[in-house]
């Protein structure tokens, strides 16, 4: 070998990537849950919106309206012909549907994740839809 010589032995290059492979593994599972956390934020935020107008919806007409798909919930509280106010949901992570029965679905596009929102209450749940 030559003197003056300096560099990485290939061990020392193999004990690095293990070290880096084993923070990727703890630090994976945190950051997807952290992904999950923030969709269903996002969920619960619009379906409060939601609900905000449905409560709006039923004041001015004494039922709750039904809106699929992500449609825009639009109410007319003063009666002059323009939406006072209009909800309208984010397709790319979830699509929207309010009942008359006044329950509110957040369903993931990508998965079979569901969140209701009772519009009476308030409470939320990734459960069953109950009021």
């Amino acid at each position: 070998m030559r003197k003056g010589v300096s560099g990485f032995t290939l061990i020392e290059l193999i004990i690095v990537i293990v070290i880096i492979g084993i923070l990727a593994l703890v630090a994976l599972p945190r950051y997807f849950a952290n992904i999950e956390s923030a969709r269903r934020a996002e969920a619960y935020s619009t379906m409060d919106a939601y609900r905000s107008a449905e409560l709006a919806y039923y004041a001015k007409y004494g039922s709750y309206s039904a809106v699929a798909s992500s449609a825009a919930l639009k109410v007319d509280i003063d009666g002059d012909g323009s939406n006072d106010i209009a909800v309208q949901g984010n397709p790319t992570n979830f699509t929207y549907a309010a009942t008359t029965a006044g329950v509110i679905t957040a369903t993931a596009v990508t998965g079979t994740t569901n969140y209701y929102m009772c519009v009476e209450t308030g409470k939320g749940s990734s459960g069953a839809a109950s009021c």
